[in-house]
């Protein structure tokens, strides 16, 4: 397993609700728990702190600042808008744009895991059109996360 993949992982665990992942590929296994917040004094890190350990404090750094910048983006729409729903833990990548006229059941974007090489489809509940998408693309979203606004028609 490349170091990248084991920063994926960590991450995901972090920015999520997720409170413990378990993944085993052949003889490699691999299980993330959460613990309480390492706090970490600024500018102060170990002479020889190992790669894992600096990605592991550099994830646990963005999943502590993570939530309060979602709360500032995340908009209250108006009343008669609906909201579609992550169904999954993932990056998101949405496949329309604002003013875009949507079916229901239509397919507006995916939740990939690509650690885990996991998809799930994001589908509008109602048919309308697209007034906003309020997480860019590429962005770690949790299950339940309000992803596109849609003005019923």
């Amino acid at each position: 397993m490349k170091l990248h993949e084991l920063r994926e992982f960590i991450k995901l665990v972090n920015q999520s609700s997720i409170e413990e992942l378990e993944w085993q590929k052949g003889k490699t296994r691999i299980v993330i728990k959460k613990s309480e917040p390492v706090t970490v004094a600024a500018g102060v890190l170990p002479e020889q702190a190992s790669e894992v350990e600096q990605g592991y404090q550099e994830a646990a750094a963005t999943a502590e600042a993570e939530p309060v910048a979602t709360v500032a983006e995340e908009k209250v729409p108006e009343e008669a808008t609906q909201l579609v729903l992550s169904t999954s833990v993932g990056i998101f990548y949405a496949q329309v744009t604002v003013g875009q006229a949507i079916k229901a059941q239509e397919l507006v974007g995916r939740c990939t895991v690509d650690a885990l090489q996991l998809s799930s489809e994001i589908v509008s509940p109602v048919a309308g059109i697209v007034t906003e998408v309020l997480v860019p693309d590429g962005q770690l979203v949790d299950y339940g996360r309000a992803l596109l606004v849609v003005k019923p028609q």
